[in-house]
């Protein structure tokens, strides 16, 4: 799956910063729920399996994700956050990679780890297709 074609009913793409994909700077393992994903994932929290994998290589796992606010309780605020349990493909994350989530024609979701400086980075950045 890592080098074929995918095709997303629905998805976005996120670069990651320091504290989503360094441990050192945070063991929340959480991506920020941005604008793109609020509209993807919608704001109703819910807790699900995901294939991570890594663009053009063989690495995949399936894994545990919740979509959740984190100021649920407060009256004005909200902190929407994706957390997703500590996996072998997030381990190879590091801040400036992208990540593509989104949601295959079975509405399975999939968080698609591309390497800063692979020629997948350059084409998804550049034109929005992951090939």
């Amino acid at each position: 799956m890592a080098n074929n074609p995918m095709r997303f009913r629905a998805s976005c793409i996120k670069t990651l910063s320091a504290v989503e994909a360094r441990p050192e700077r945070s063991n929340q393992h959480e991506f920020n729920g941005v604008r793109e994903l609020k509209g993807l994932l919608g704001l109703d929290g819910f807790h699900c399996n995901a294939t991570f994998s890594i663009r053009g290589a063989g690495m995949s796992c399936l894994a545990e994700v919740t979509w959740y606010d984190a100021r649920e309780a407060h009256p004005t605020r909200s902190e929407h956050r994706l957390y997703f349990y500590s996996n072998p493909v997030m381990e190879q994350a590091e801040e400036g990679d992208n990540i593509v989530i989104g949601f295959d024609t079975t509405n399975h979701l999939h968080i698609v780890l591309i390497k800063r400086g692979s020629p997948t980075f350059r084409t998804v950045t550049e034109g929005w297709h992951v090939e």
